[in-house]
């Protein structure tokens, strides 16, 4: 029944239920887009509602996060399941394995893979599982393929000219740099040769390479088709954001100094050959998984090394972040290789630090003790001069060391109390509602065929021949189902005015593919995001979830009136979410 009513999830609690109608209003308005209510009820069906309408929010202003930036210079490839055969010297726990099963397609060739299979092809033929357990955030891998096309047509040091030479505009310092390594200075030295912000031209670029300069192309995937491909694909396969960097280097050059990074990063060689070298950072640097990337690194100061290798086109080197790396191309040609990068900013105390947050604010609304006013003058017995470490000649020196301990340990025993009780404030899923919202928001709009025009690449059947056709009336004979599953996110919330329960879909298909990772943001972000009553809507929400990519007649929706249901499939075909055919006969 359209009209049955809708809970919030028994997981509220008290401070958390009536909080939330708060704390997501943040997130509502942050979404751009349609809001769909059930249409008027006649006396039969008892449904409530207004007719459709559109709204635009104000947006909150957000940074996005730096990922596949200047520091990325690793790339990453898939694993063989064969025996281990370690290269270099021995180390334990980095691995080089071959290949001999048939290769599967990349995503740019077979776009309408799900995600299961992206991941497949880029740790191919390891399999996802083994990677997970033994080599994730733990330690180096080098898939050795021997199948020099693996990469074939994903970039190019071809397509590279080709770009620059039609006049396609990269900014020096935003998405073109000119760089070398001075072996004898031990610095990377800057040849760019024009300021930041200025388009590169094709014969600069050219002169330069000829002088032995590496180039560093960020961001491929914002006007190449095959990379925005495999960059999406990875995003939906993770569900976290890739950066990704294009290096070429000269034969026997270095281009960057021995530094980490703070993501995941997986080097896939496209052409030639490099080798590199994997080290522990200095002593005193956060590791393993430091937080942050590194300083440039000389060569003297580098720990023990990890591993050694020469990666051949078609091979993939992973490593943790907080691996320091530096990587020479062998001589008598040059080396592409492309990085591709993730994990930055996503580990447990970015969750923490959220709730945390989260928690305090619910906790004071709700609890008289933290809104109440600290002691009087409680800077005379707290902080670190007063800490055990003053000594107990220091204390005396002062007087009252005995009533100033107590009203020490007081303080410290009621901070440590009203700690405990945040626990019964934390909503992780608020959390994590916010976070995916920041995925959504930032990631890049899935792959479109530029011959059929469509997400997801050309239809497969019959069934799916029309879906790009110019966009007729809907029927209730109509079919529908996601365009990418992947790509949208589904939550639950409350409107914060009226306190109706609302189910919020966020996508990502409005997304600027020539933005997706920029380090500078438009004054205002727009989310895009569709707002279903979920008294009326939210059955056929969670049926159209369960049917992932198999299609769905819009008769067959669990909503009671007919036009609701016509209108749950307009608002979503509006949006580009759902791909629309008719029924076979």
């Amino acid at each position: 029944q359209d009209s049955a009513p809708i809970l919030p999830p028994a997981s509220w609690n008290r401070g958390i239920a009536a909080s939330r109608h708060r704390s997501m209003a943040k997130v509502k308005r942050r979404a751009q887009g349609v809001q769909v209510k059930g249409a008027a009820a006649s006396a039969s069906d008892g449904a409530t509602g207004a007719a459709p309408s559109a709204e635009k929010t104000s947006e909150r202003k957000k940074k996005r996060l730096r990922r596949g930036t200047s520091r990325h210079d690793q790339v990453g490839g898939a694993e063989p399941a064969s025996e281990a055969a370690l290269t270099g010297p021995a180390s334990e726990g980095v691995e080089s394995r071959e290949g001999q099963a048939p290769a599967p397609e990349g995503p740019w060739q077979c776009p309408r893979s799900s995600a299961a299979q992206a991941l497949q092809w880029l740790l191919w033929p390891l399999s996802p599982e083994v990677f997970f357990s033994e080599y994730w955030e733990k330690k180096p891998l080098h898939l050795q393929r021997r199948q020099s096309r693996y990469y074939e047509g994903l970039f190019s040091k071809a397509v590279l000219d080709a770009y620059l030479s039609q006049g396609g505009q990269l900014a020096y310092g935003e998405r073109l740099n000119l760089v070398r390594f001075d072996a004898e200075a031990g610095r990377k030295v800057d040849l760019n040769s024009h300021p930041r912000g200025t388009p590169a031209k094709q014969k600069d670029v050219a002169s330069a390479w000829e002088q032995g300069a590496s180039i560093q192309v960020m961001h491929p995937q914002q006007f190449h088709k095959a990379a925005w491909a495999l960059m999406s694909a990875l995003e939906s396969s993770f569900g976290s954001l890739f950066g990704a960097n294009s290096y070429l280097t000269p034969g026997g050059q270095q281009g960057l100094a021995p530094h980490y990074d703070d993501v995941e990063v997986f080097m896939l060689q496209l052409e030639g050959s490099k080798r590199w070298r994997l080290h522990k950072p200095p002593d005193g640097e956060e590791y393993p998984l430091p937080r942050e990337s590194s300083r440039d690194f000389e060569p003297g100061e580098l720990g023990e090394q990890l591993f050694e290798c020469v990666l051949e086109p078609g091979d993939l080197l992973y490593f943790p972040r907080g691996t320091v790396h530096q990587g020479v191309s062998e001589p008598g040609g040059y080396s592409h290789h492309l990085t591709v990068s993730t994990y930055q900013f996503t580990a447990w105390s970015q969750v923490l630090e959220r709730a945390l947050s989260g928690a305090v604010a619910r906790a004071a609304g709700e609890c008289l003790d933290l809104r109440q006013g600290l002691p009087l003058n409680f800077f005379s017995y707290m902080g670190s001069w007063h800490d055990i470490g003053s000594g107990e000649g220091a204390q005396s020196a002062e007087g009252s060391s005995s009533s100033k301990a107590a009203s020490r340990a007081s303080f410290v025993r009621r901070f440590r109390g009203l700690l405990k009780r945040l626990e019964d404030f934390l909503d992780v899923d608020e959390v994590c509602d916010e976070l995916a919202v920041d995925f959504m928001s930032q990631r890049l709009p899935p792959y479109r065929d530029p011959i059929s025009g469509t997400h997801g690449g050309p239809p497969a059947s019959s069934t799916e021949e029309k879906a790009s056709a110019e966009p007729s009336a809907m029927t209730l004979e109509h079919c529908i189902r996601w365009v990418d599953p992947a790509a949208v996110r589904a939550m639950i919330s409350s409107d914060p005015d009226t306190g109706e329960i609302t189910v919020m879909v966020f996508h990502c298909f409005s997304n600027e593919r020539d933005q997706h990772m920029n380090r500078e943001i438009e004054p205002e972000e727009d989310v895009g995001c569709i707002r279903f009553e979920a008294a009326t809507f939210l059955p056929a929400v969670r049926a159209l979830w369960a049917t992932g990519e198999t299609f769905l007649r819009c008769r067959d929706l669990p909503i009671t009136r007919e036009d609701n249901r016509i209108s749950f499939c307009e608002a979503l075909r509006e949006g580009g979410l759902i791909e629309v055919v008719p029924l076979e006969a």
